[in-house]
């Protein structure tokens, strides 16, 4: 950092500890600012008797004002992002084109003899409220879109800016109750080096967008923006999710180096890109990675990833608002097809429910969603809209470079059904003749302990596995990974974790299936040989973090590999795991930030 450590003493005392989602890897030290976006209380004001149609013109003028804006970010979006995100500012034009909403706080202003800033808060406050206390987060996503418009419309009622960061210098951290899309598109990576929000989850728009700027980022810390003040020094690690405010000296000197290593570090991967991920002996791994957008497939060739492992395709859905149709959801799978043609391209169906519910699909209100009524099970019991995914992966399967994955089986007979319908819509295709890569490759998740038990019988009816070691672990464990009450009980690091992955491995190996890692636990550095050394044949992560898992690769044979995955299978517990392979790793890789473990 260019400041000198001596402003900050000052402010050093009563240090505190976050926990928080790390959705975006990486360190960052500097000063908070603090955006201000709860939306502001509008008291009742009264207008002079005959005047409402003065004030209800007031009101339509900032709505168009607010509608150009919108359409240039949804433009900013299109450019910087791609299509997808582009359609995040759909949603927020839709607000707006909500006649019945608009015309009743027109009548407020001419019924009431009340000022266009009142009528509208009071409207869409209520409005948004309602949405906030659903249960599920896409109706929370809704209520802030709704809040944010209502914020547009205000400060163009009075005169506000709309769009500012007012107080963002060099090196700041910004700190917020929620980021709607349109901060992130203004958001510039060399002025704000670490994003922290009280609001969010690992599919919000602040996690998805900030992974793809490279903002090392952690969310849902709740109150947080509450006791935080401009210029208070934070430490944001992406890595494991912690946030220290106001750090004592020790603790500002170590991650302050933490964070210039991991910069220098980055940087010093910049060419192997264009090396394979092979060991020191000769023995070749695949190095994939988990996309959410089409457009970072530029990213996955960037960072010289082997193709996309999984496509997580719920996104599509979320920033319409709605099922997307047939050629919707085409278009968006051929270009990924087509940006990374030949390297292959995993698409999951839609893996909904859980902590992703679905504008238009009535869900259940659910005590554990994650266990609940989600993934394939919503797709079997809704044929038509996984037939209509099936359509659209098809036609994008021209390239042959194209493979399906179903998301959530625990059962044989689910499996036979989603590949039934699956078959089904490939005769309808033939009779239609309609062109499709007819020896595509279907493929499983394997992340109910179910699955990974009987492995065995699983990999006679598949051409793939993929290990979603998130799921697999709150499954197996028994431990919700989004409660930070019990957080520190989900471990990847568990032996049973381990002798399930082995177990899975075996049974792929015996069947002559390919299996991968797809879950986060692929893309931790400090698991990258323990993988390799278990038979894992393809690790796959965020496009930013191809480059480290590549380089330790390429410096370790094989049979070290497998010496080390020996050795762990042998411990009982997983702090011995977790311990033994970051003294390991450490020693091994000397030069190398390794800090994506439990106590990182």
């Amino acid at each position: 950092m260019r400041s000198d450590f001596r402003r900050f003493k000052d402010i050093m005392a009563g240090h505190k500890t976050f926990q928080g989602l790390p959705v975006s890897p990486g360190i960052a030290v500097a000063n908070a600012v603090v955006l201000e976006r709860e939306l502001r209380k509008v008291n009742r004001q009264q207008i002079r008797e005959g005047t409402g149609e003065l004030e209800v013109e007031r009101l339509r003028q900032a709505i168009q004002k607010t509608r150009r804006d919108l359409e240039n970010h949804r433009s900013k979006a299109m450019a910087s992002f791609g299509e997808i995100v582009a359609k995040i500012f759909d949603a927020h034009l839709l607000i707006l084109d909500d006649e019945p909403t608009f015309d009743q706080i027109e009548e407020g202003i001419l019924t009431e003899n009340i000022k266009a800033e009142y009528a509208l808060f009071r409207e869409l406050d209520h409005v948004a409220r309602n949405l906030s206390a659903q249960q599920v987060d896409i109706f929370r996503d809704r209520a802030q879109d709704v809040r944010d418009v209502c914020r547009r419309i205000l400060n163009h009622l009075d005169g506000s800016p709309t769009d500012s960061m007012v107080g963002v210098d060099k090196y700041s951290i910004l700190v917020a109750a929620e980021l709607n899309p349109s901060d992130i598109l203004h958001l510039d990576p060399e002025l704000i080096i670490g994003v922290v929000t009280d609001a969010g989850g690992a599919t919000s728009h602040t996690a998805i967008l900030t992974r793809i700027l490279g903002v090392p980022s952690v969310v849902g810390l709740r109150n947080f923006s509450k006791q935080v003040k401009a210029g208070d020094l934070l430490v944001v690690n992406g890595n494991s999710g912690k946030i220290i405010q106001n750090p004592t000296a020790k603790q500002f000197e170590k991650y302050t180096k933490k964070q210039s290593q991991y910069r220098s570090y980055m940087r010093s991967l910049s060419d192997i890109h264009q090396l394979e991920a092979q060991t020191t002996d000769g023995h070749s791994v695949t190095i994939a990675a988990n996309i959410e957008l089409p457009d970072e497939a530029h990213r996955v060739i960037e960072n010289g990833g082997d193709g996309v492992g999984l496509f997580r395709t719920e996104y599509l859905f979320l920033a319409k608002g709605g099922l997307p149709d047939e050629e919707e959801q085409y278009r968006e799978y051929i270009k990924v097809a087509e940006i990374l043609n030949p390297k292959p391209v995993i698409i999951r169906t839609f893996d909904m429910g859980g902590d992703k519910a679905f504008p238009g699909i009535d869900f259940p209100h659910e005590s554990n969603p994650f266990m609940g009524w989600r993934a394939i099970r919503v797709g079997l019991e809704k044929p038509e809209m996984l037939r209509t995914q099936f359509r659209a992966i098809l036609r994008a399967s021209i390239h042959k470079n194209v493979s399906i994955m179903f998301p959530m089986i625990s059962d044989l007979n689910e499996l036979q059904l989603a590949k039934e319908i699956f078959h089904e819509v490939q005769a309808d295709f033939k009779q239609e003749g309609i062109a499709f890569d007819d020896k595509m490759k279907v493929g499983i998740m394997v992340e109910v302990p179910s699955v990974a038990v009987m492995a065995h019988q699983f990999a006679k009816y598949v051409d793939f596995f993929s290990i979603g070691t998130n799921d697999l672990v709150q499954f197996t464990l028994a431990v919700d990974r989004g409660n930070e009450q019990i957080a520190h009980l989900y471990k990847p690091w568990h032996p049973a974790i381990l002798h399930l992955i082995k177990h899975t491995v075996d049974a792929a190996n015996s069947e002559g299936i390919h299996v991968g890692v797809c879950g986060e636990f692929a893309g931790n550095p400090l698991a990258t040989l323990l993988l390799i050394g278990l038979g894992v044949q393809e690790l796959s992560s965020s496009p930013s973090r191809i480059p480290q898992v590549k380089k330790i690769i390429r410096s370790a044979s094989f049979e070290e590999c497998e010496n080390l995955a020996h050795k762990v299978m042998d411990f009982d517990t997983s702090s011995d795991v977790y311990d033994f392979l970051l003294r390991y790793m450490k020693k091994r890789f000397a030069d190398m930030p390794i800090w994506f473990g439990n106590n990182s």
